[in-house]
């Protein structure tokens, strides 16, 4: 990588901390809350052991494949981390080791700046409340890596970790380029694809109000939704990475939004769409408070009519 560069359960805070510039050894900055309220006593017991288990999962095991590129050997590689937070909402129990619940989860990375001294900046990358989490977790079994075989708890976290990675490495590099090549969105479809004996939220329906996991990633994957990943990559890397240095990173912008936005009016279901402007909204309507011309939050308002009141009012308040 070249030197270029919240409410719990509805949004994600997380604070910030430096970290050096180069998307290389990437693992993870993570954090984990477990809610246990609506578990009898004995079961809050049972998981108590949860949230340092999870933590440690996804801080001491690798996820980033160094085997893939070289950029790991770069000075500072080592240090750069995706800031991750999962909050596990326990929802019910059979009392023993089945359990089910909700599922936050959220990831930033650091926006680039010219200033390498100055505090750094997070950009939200992806925010997503999964409503149909069912697994079976008990404390006394090791939280160990195997890619090879599904399980329902730990290739949960697997799953979420390379979709990390994922928008991640698009945020970095067209989707197209030999430093992405999907790398991590396959690996979290190979997960949705391993025979399991519960597909609740794996499958294309899924139930819920929210897109399935499979739905999800399976989006990513399709041609049909290049616009998207493109636009994921112009808008960060040629437009919020560059704010500041050139006065056509707010163009890459506006272009990225308004590709996604045609795709969308296009598509029947365009998940991956509304998650962006979800979470990006309140973003888009500061970046561009200083773009010099009030008439462009008119514009943002008809590429994202859902947030128009958030336009409206930075549209105020914009120079």
């Amino acid at each position: 990588m070249t030197s270029k560069f919240a409410l719990i359960l509805i949004i994600v805070i997380i604070t910030a901390a430096g970290r050096a510039d180069f998307a290389g050894a990437q693992d993870f900055d993570f954090s984990l809350i477990v809610n246990t309220d609506a578990l009898p006593l004995a079961s809050k017991d049972l998981v108590k052991d949860l949230k340092q288990q999870v933590e440690d999962y996804f801080t001491k095991n690798k996820f980033y494949d160094n085997s893939l590129f070289n950029e790991n050997n770069q000075a500072g590689a080592e240090n750069y981390k995706i800031k991750a937070f999962i909050q596990i909402t326990f929802t019910g129990t059979n009392g023993f080791d089945l359990y089910n619940a909700q599922m936050l989860v959220a990831s930033q990375r650091i926006i680039d700046k010219p200033n390498k001294k100055a505090a750094g900046k997070y950009t939200t990358l992806f925010r997503f409340l999964d409503e149909r989490i069912s697994f079976t977790y008990n404390r006394s079994l090791p939280f160990i890596k195997n890619e090879l075989r599904f399980d329902s708890f730990l290739s949960l976290l697997d799953y979420y970790a390379y979709l990390m990675l994922g928008f991640d490495q698009d945020s970095f590099f067209p989707k197209d380029h030999p430093k992405n090549r999907s790398i991590y969105f396959q690996k979290a479809l190979d997960i949705c694809n391993k025979p399991m004996s519960d597909r609740n939220g794996w499958t294309e329906t899924g139930g819920g109000s929210k897109p399935s996991r499979l739905q999800i990633v399976q989006e990513l994957m399709s041609s049909r939704f290049d616009d998207f990943r493109n636009g994921f990559y112009e808008y960060h890397w040629l437009g919020i990475d560059s704010l500041g240095l050139s006065k056509s990173a707010y163009i890459y912008m506006f272009n990225a939004i308004d590709k996604m936005s045609k795709l969308k009016k296009k598509e029947v279901k365009a998940s991956n769409i509304d998650i962006f402007f979800e979470v990006k909204n309140l973003e888009i309507a500061e970046s561009f408070l200083n773009y010099g011309d009030r008439t462009i939050y008119d514009k943002l308002m008809l590429l994202d009519p859902a947030h128009q009141r958030i336009y409206e009012d930075y549209q105020k308040r914009a120079k």
